[in-house]
């Protein structure tokens, strides 16, 4: 059980940083980690950190070795996640996950741990793309490069350990913008990611999706998105509510596009419950 507390300041916080390359940007196409780095700082101090090149156990595509530099012949002899699996969990536990577009990130890293036969990883997360989208900077581009630039700290390179070190400076930017909205606690930033201030009513879900919520179980919806203007079936997995300016929002994890999507409320026209099979299958 985790023992991190809400109340607890952002400063004084167990954070973990981390960033992973891919072989490719698609899981659904057999994609996999090729680096990972992580580094664990706790009252301000580093006290543990992964830094390695990993065996995909498949060819790395053109396109992202171009972005990355990094070479087929590296990877062979590199070791696989397996191996390190045991090590990225104990330096997780019971610490703030920290990435930048953190959804692309811990999606690969928990496919990851399921194959190594581990459960995924869980506990607070904040996104650094979130928080800088919330505090309203807008120069351009949000990635990480641009906000870096912006802020005057260590160009990312692409390469893991890098972008973990701008990650890191990154934060502690975001961190002081946080506090002029009264956002210095755990949960103040976590409510702030939802587009919640301090002092701010939680929004109230429809009872399926509170009842999803609740019990960690899927169900399935009929959404309209923007791109399509046909209503499609969606089967989701419900996390929380977001305040967005286009309305309330619910951050779930989507069966059909295996990542983690926010759906606006407006565009869900009936909710519809999974069998006791499909939602026992997708705990498994």
């Amino acid at each position: 059980m985790s023992t991190l507390d809400l109340q607890q300041p952002l400063a004084e916080l167990p954070l973990l940083f981390f960033d992973v390359e891919t072989t490719g940007l698609d899981i659904r196409d057999g994609h996999r980690v090729c680096e990972l780095a992580m580094l664990r700082r706790e009252g301000g101090t580093e006290t543990g950190r992964i830094e390695t090149l990993l065996n995909p156990e498949r060819d790395l595509d053109p396109q992202a070795a171009q972005i990355n530099g990094l070479r087929t012949e590296d990877l062979l002899i590199a070791p696989r996640f397996a191996d390190i699996a045991g090590h990225v969990v104990q330096l997780s536990r019971d610490a703030v996950r920290v990435a930048h577009n953190l959804p692309f990130d811990e999606t690969f890293l928990n496919m990851e741990l399921a194959r190594a036969g581990y459960p995924p990883l869980t506990g607070p997360v904040l996104d650094t793309l979130e928080l800088a989208r919330r505090l309203g900077i807008r120069r351009g581009s949000l990635s990480l490069g641009a906000l870096a630039n912006a802020f005057g700290l260590p160009t990312p390179t692409h390469r893991a350990m890098d972008d973990v070190l701008t990650l890191n400076a990154l934060f502690d930017q975001l961190v002081a913008k946080m506090a002029a909205y009264g956002v210095t606690t755990l949960g103040d930033a976590l409510r702030f990611a939802r587009g919640l201030l301090p002092g701010q009513p939680e929004p109230e879900a429809p009872p399926p999706l509170a009842e999803a919520m609740a019990s960690g179980s899927t169900l399935r919806i009929i959404y309209t998105s923007n791109s399509s203007p046909q209503p499609t079936e969606r089967r989701i997995r419900p996390l929380e509510l977001v305040v967005e300016p286009s309305g309330l929002s619910i951050r779930a994890f989507c069966y059909l596009r295996h990542d983690i999507r926010n759906f606006l409320l407006a565009k869900i026209s009936a909710y519809l419950p999974d069998s006791p099979a499909e939602s026992d299958q997708r705990r498994g």
